[in-house]
């Protein structure tokens, strides 16, 4: 069995490779060139012969920079907090790997995200993995047929572990340090976008009043508290951006706090009924909360037990249901 592996030049899916070839798969490594990344593309390769195993690069940034690069952007200008990774893995990252898993004759697909797959209902969903990194919120836009053939090999692994065994290896990406930024920004996105537009500035309101002029739109995302700069007798967060009059309403934190959440339906996986209940996450560092889900015109209703702080348009609702992510949406 041929298996095609994701090789991002990173310690995750260098173990993942050699967990792959030690159950006996016929491991091939692709690397792709989305962004101006030539240390990691330097560091799959590396990895690749250190494994001994079959290794491609293909460049594919100038689709990368029309798909996600771009969108990216745009979603601020519309005073909207993007979702990135989510969509590069379901347009871009998943799409490419099955694609050259086809040409080059591969069974599989596998990448070295902490998240597993099972079945729910004869349908394969992404489940949670058991480490505490579990990546299972950025793979919920993954498409059933993306799903379908792939495999996580560090599933049921924590991190440390992943360490030990790529030092035990010695592989040359052992220390290597994770990336935590928007990874196609060199720097700051805030100050390439007042490059490109700089007259997206408008007023701060608080109780219908102007307080002050702000520094762009795209410097703000709903529920930020950091930079406003306002002095107030409690803390002051953005509730809505208004890309009409560029102005930014600010309240305080009480009043951040929603039951019912809308979203834009863009995956679904499984769906156990209409209306079932559920757990929901709306932000990647969010912890899953006890809701209701209600399905109607490819609209989600998410209704949680408990109040939740600042759901954002833009970033994504993922609906969990027995540890499994089985549809997800652009929050309304």
């Amino acid at each position: 069995m041929r298996v095609l592996v994701g090789l991002s030049g990173g310690v995750d899916s260098a173990v993942a490779a050699y967990l792959l070839k030690e159950e006996g798969y016929e491991v091939v490594g692709i690397t792709l060139k989305l962004y101006d990344n030539e240390s990691s593309i330097k560091d799959a390769k590396l990895t690749a012969e250190s494994l001994d195993i079959e290794w491609h690069l293909f460049d594919y940034s100038d689709y990368f920079k029309k798909t996600i690069v771009d969108y990216f952007f745009r979603s601020y200008l519309d005073a909207k907090t993007p979702s990135p990774c989510l969509f590069c893995n379901r347009k871009v990252k998943f799409k490419l790997l099955y694609d050259k898993a086809k040409e080059l004759n591969c069974n599989f697909v596998a990448t070295g995200h902490y998240a597993r797959v099972e079945e729910i209902g004869s349908k394969k969903v992404i489940a949670k993995s058991i480490s505490i990194k579990d990546q299972s919120y950025f793979l919920a836009l993954l498409r059933p047929s993306q799903i379908e053939r792939t495999v996580f090999p560090l599933g049921n692994m924590e991190k440390d572990r992943i360490r030990e065994i790529a030092e035990k290896l010695n592989l040359p990406v052992a220390e290597k340090k994770e990336s935590l930024d928007v990874c196609f920004i060199d720097g700051d996105y805030r100050d390439y976008l007042k490059r490109l537009y700089p007259n997206r500035e408008g007023y701060f309101i608080l109780n219908g009043k102007r307080i002050k002029k702000h520094d762009g739109i795209f410097n703000y995302t709903i529920g930020q508290r950091k930079g406003l700069r306002i002095p107030y007798k409690e803390a002051l967060y953005v509730r809505k951006i208004d890309v009409n009059s560029l102005n930014i309403y600010l309240t305080t934190k009480s009043k951040m706090f929603k039951r019912k959440v809308k979203a834009k339906l863009i995956n679904l996986v499984y769906l156990p009924s209409f209306e079932f209940e559920a757990k929901a996450k709306l932000r990647s560092k969010m912890s899953e909360a006890d809701c209701t889900v209600k399905l109607k015109k490819s609209i989600l209703h998410i209704t949680f037990n408990e109040p939740q702080f600042a759901p954002t348009p833009g970033q994504i609702a993922a609906i969990y249901y027995k540890n499994a992510v089985i549809m997800a949406g652009v929050i309304l």
